[in-house]
């Protein structure tokens, strides 16, 4: 182990000058590191999962208490959460599948996941949503916007008997699946 050491200091560092640049997930690791297994819960172990995962999205509590508010939109309603939608895209950690999802579960009536698999199904394959850049940009949030209010306004159209709205997304998704499709192709 003294050779790991000597190798490590012969380059001029110190183990408190790496600690004081370790900066991954800082405050939550803050928080872990005060976590006392005693009082371990569910949500404690989900937070280290997305610790581990980097995935830990960072929303406020405004933002939480805005999304409440979405059960008073109807179906086809979805772009009078635009703000909104932009406001989540722009969190750490959430891309348009996530922010989706979040809305999604907010209100099944209004919105749908959308994911590689059905994004596919619903194009035909063609188009592509754009990945997260850092910085989040301008363009980056109105070109999510526009696909997923398009995404959504293609599932307004196919509604009805066959295709309840509220399990658009979960259809479509494994309508992936049986056609043979594989995430990333």
């Amino acid at each position: 182990m003294s050779e790991f050491i000597k190798k490590y200091a012969a380059q001029g560092g110190t183990t408190a000058e790496l600690m004081d640049k370790y900066d991954y997930n800082a405050d939550l690791t803050e928080k872990l590191d005060q976590l006392d297994v005693e009082d371990l819960d569910r949500e404690q172990l989900y937070e280290i999962v997305l610790w581990k995962l980097n995935r830990f999205p960072v929303i406020s509590e405004e933002l939480i208490g805005q999304l409440k508010g979405l059960g008073a939109l109807k179906n086809g309603e979805h772009k009078k959460a635009e703000a909104l939608l932009k406001d989540l895209l722009s969190c750490r950690g959430i891309a348009l599948p996530m922010a989706s999802t979040i809305l999604r579960f907010s209100n099944p009536q209004v919105f749908q996941i959308i994911d590689d698999r059905a994004f596919r199904v619903l194009t035909d394959g063609s188009g592509s949503y754009p990945a997260k850049p850092q910085p989040v940009t301008k363009g980056y949030l109105e070109r999510s916007c526009e696909i997923y209010f398009v995404y959504l306004d293609k599932l307004c159209e196919l509604q009805g008997v066959y295709f309840p709205f509220e399990k658009l997304d979960r259809i479509l998704y494994q309508m992936d699946i049986e056609l043979g499709n594989s995430i990333g192709s």
